[in-house]
C-alpha cells in the first residue's frame, strides 16, 4: 500500500490507513495542472506518487518550493485552520497523486484522536521543515 510510505501517515494503525486508502483517488495530471492557487479554499490533501509539483507563495518576494519526492505531501492547508491554501500548486512534469478530502480526513481523526494526533505531528514537522527551507532562502 502506497500510503504506508506517505510522509505524514508513517506509522499510523492498520485499520486507519485501510480507511485512509478506502477514501484515496489517484490522479494522474499534465505538465503545467495547477491544482490550486493560494487563496483558494483548501479541501484536498495530496500525497505525491510519482513526477514533481512546485509549490509557489504569494506576496512581494514569491518563494518556489519543488516537490519531487514519492510519499511528500501537499496542500496540508485542508487539514489545518482556516483551510486556505497558502500556495498555488503546478506540475512541473506529468505527475501521479493522492488525492485525500480534508474534511473526511479530519472526521476520521476525531474519532480515532491517537492516530490523528500522530499524523498532525507530522504534518507539523513537515510544515517546519518547509518554514526552514524558506529562512535558509532568504538567508543568501
Amino acid at each position: 500500500m502506497f500510503l504506508r510510505k506517505a510522509e505524514i501517515f508513517v506509522g499510523v494503525s492498520a485499520e486507519v490507513l485501510d480507511r485512509i486508502q478506502a477514501m484515496a483517488e489517484e490522479e494522474q495530471v499534465p505538465e503545467g495542472h495547477v491544482f490550486f492557487r493560494a487563496g483558494e479554499p483548501a479541501a484536498f490533501l495530496y500525497v505525491l506518487k510519482d513526477g514533481q509539483v512546485a509549490l509557489t507563495t504569494v506576496g512581494a518576494a514569491p518563494i518556489t518550493f519543488p516537490i519531487g519526492e514519492a510519499g511528500a505531501v501537499f496542500g496540508w492547508s485542508a487539514l489545518v485552520e482556516p483551510r486556505t491554501y497558502t500556495a498555488t500548486c503546478e506540475t512541473t512534469m506529468p505527475t501521479t497523486v493522492i488525492r485525500l478530502d480534508g474534511t473526511q480526513l479530519l472526521q476520521m481523526f476525531e474519532d480515532n484522536p491517537q492516530d490523528g494526533l500522530l499524523v498532525l505531528r507530522r504534518l507539523a514537522g513537515v510544515m517546519a521543515s518547509r518554514l526552514r527551507a524558506s529562512y535558509e532562502r532568504f538567508a543568501r
